[in-house]
């Protein structure tokens, strides 16, 4: 079985070089504009904006949280693939990956001022997906655009939730098959 991965935005940058002998205007502002894209091997491209994109998890208060485990009410967020064909690849699989969490590696860690939170990531079927591990359902595709849904929230790593911001980054991969 081959896999194609395409790697998203957050976790590979690039840009264009700007021409050295290009003309300056005889009035007004001179500007730039930089175009930046990749062409991949997978069978969908990505929409631009599911590459970098904010889901904002909101104020939840720390008495929701009174035991390891406990979470927050999930926050849903789309990942769009775009122009997808399905001859040569029926099925995607999305990996997250980013820091992980000290107390529990399958969460994300989070910065700021809050403790003993971390953040859980789950596929539109249930599944609870695991920092750095692929996800075992595949999604299936069908041709054109594909819509992926997941959720986010906070799951207590202690019984004792502080509070303060508690952010976290997550970078995706899609392998399909």
């Amino acid at each position: 079985m081959k896999k194609f991965v395409a790697i998203s935005a957050a976790s590979v940058v690039m840009g264009l070089t700007t021409f050295a002998n290009a003309a300056t205007p005889a009035s007004g502002n001179p500007g730039t504009v930089r175009f930046i894209g990749e062409i991949v091997s997978g069978a969908c491209g990505i929409d631009a904006k599911s590459l970098d994109q904010t889901v904002s998890l909101g104020q939840v208060p720390a008495s929701q949280f009174k035991a390891v485990g406990d979470r927050s009410t999930p926050t849903k967020f789309d990942i769009v693939l775009t122009e997808c064909d399905t001859t040569t690849q029926k099925n995607a699989r999305f990996t997250f990956s980013g820091v992980q969490d000290p107390a529990v590696p399958a969460l994300f860690a989070t910065t700021g001022l809050a403790k003993n939170v971390g953040i859980r990531l789950q596929a539109s079927a249930g599944e609870m997906l695991e920092n750095g591990k692929e996800q075992v359902a595949p999604v299936v595709l069908q041709d054109g655009t594909n819509t992926v849904s997941f959720a986010a929230m906070y799951e207590a790593t202690a019984a004792n939730v502080t509070t303060g911001e508690a952010d976290s980054v997550a970078n995706f991969t899609v392998a399909y098959n």
